[in-house]
């Protein structure tokens, strides 16, 4: 039997370092002082702000491959004065360019954003139309701007953890790690569509958290059954854009994967939730979770666990209250 503080120990052993953010946080600082700056892109800057999950604070350690460690993602939301009228490929062009001026070298144009890669992070910046309380985001495959709402989906996350007293942000992390160990080579579901995974199906009534990723796989294995045999696409809700379906990407082989790993996981899972033998147990939850899974709460020191606790605490915003239409915050945050 495994306890609620050999995964808090995991949860502190998997958190980005304190040498993690700060080289993320004077990556996009820079980057964003030199857009706002720049000569040309200067005159259709509005504002920049951060998304993705190190602003939402679901983002875990960056992975190791060979040793290496890989650079983490910071995501940049550069919002402009174009026009729908401007064609994409044109924005995005723009964009490369004022990054090129200013000195990034290692750069890529993608499908929606401009990719930096520095030797320590790497960027991708994403030009916008503010458009009411939403954003259009530019898409060269389509040759037209769509719809998105970053500052949306990290007030949702804010929400969804506090309803779920704070458990939801460490069970994202549980399960963000869980596919990396599982499935490192499936591109999706990855990100933002896990975290909506989880507040669909988590238990929000559960504290302990062996039992709410067990829950959390035998729930997303029995929901999404029925799917994958049949080799259908879920509709799971985007929580900043109505109507919008987060797996709209994902392809058919893809979450089929995905979900033939969760249902073989679960089971494992389960055996582990059940087994009183503390080695055996330890054995499957390191199948499930990887070799980083501790062996028990002496191997952790005192200060990590506090660390641990710390990512239990009550998310920021107590007193918000969930309307029935996404929030949007009046000034998106930078990630300090």
């Amino acid at each position: 039997m495994t306890t609620q503080q050999q995964f808090l120990d995991l949860l502190s052993d998997i958190e980005p370092s304190t040498t993690t953010v700060n080289d993320c946080s004077s990556a996009h600082n820079t980057l964003r002082d030199a857009l706002e700056e720049h000569n040309e892109f200067s005159k259709v800057h509005v504002k920049t702000f951060l998304s993705g999950s190190y602003i939402r604070n679901t983002a875990v350690r960056p992975t190791a491959i060979g040793g290496i460690t890989q650079r983490p993602d910071v995501d940049i939301i550069a919002v402009t004065n174009h026009t729908k009228d401007d064609e994409p490929q044109i924005v995005l062009d723009a964009v490369h360019q004022a990054l090129k001026d200013i000195g990034y070298t290692d750069l890529t144009v993608n499908r929606r954003s401009v990719n930096v890669k520095l030797k320590k992070v790497d960027m991708d910046v994403v030009p916008v139309i503010a458009n009411g309380d939403t954003f259009l985001i530019p898409d060269i495959h389509l040759k037209e701007w769509l719809t998105t709402n970053p500052p949306a989906h990290t007030q949702w996350t804010i929400y969804v953890n506090k309803q779920a007293n704070g458990k939801f942000k460490p069970l994202v992390k549980l399960f963000k790690w869980w596919k990396r160990e599982n499935l490192p080579d499936l591109k999706r579901p990855k990100g933002f569509i896990l975290e909506c995974l989880v507040a669909k199906h988590m238990d929000y009534n559960e504290t302990n958290y062996e039992k709410l990723f067990v829950h959390l796989l035998e729930t997303i294995r029995d929901s999404y059954e029925l799917y994958a045999s049949l080799n259908w696409i879920p509709h799971l809700e985007d929580p900043g854009v109505a109507g919008n379906n987060v797996f709209s990407a994902v392809t058919a082989e893809e979450f089929k994967t995905f979900h033939e790993k969760v249902k073989e996981q679960a089971t494992i899972a389960r055996n582990a939730l059940n087994e009183t033998d503390d080695d055996k147990a330890l054995t499957l939850w390191r199948q499930v979770l990887g070799s980083r899974f501790p062996r028990s709460t002496s191997q952790r020191s005192t200060n990590s666990a506090g660390i641990a606790n710390s990512l239990i605490r009550p998310a920021l915003g107590l007193g918000l209250t969930f309307p029935s239409t996404p929030v949007y915050p009046n000034k998106p945050g930078g990630f300090a």
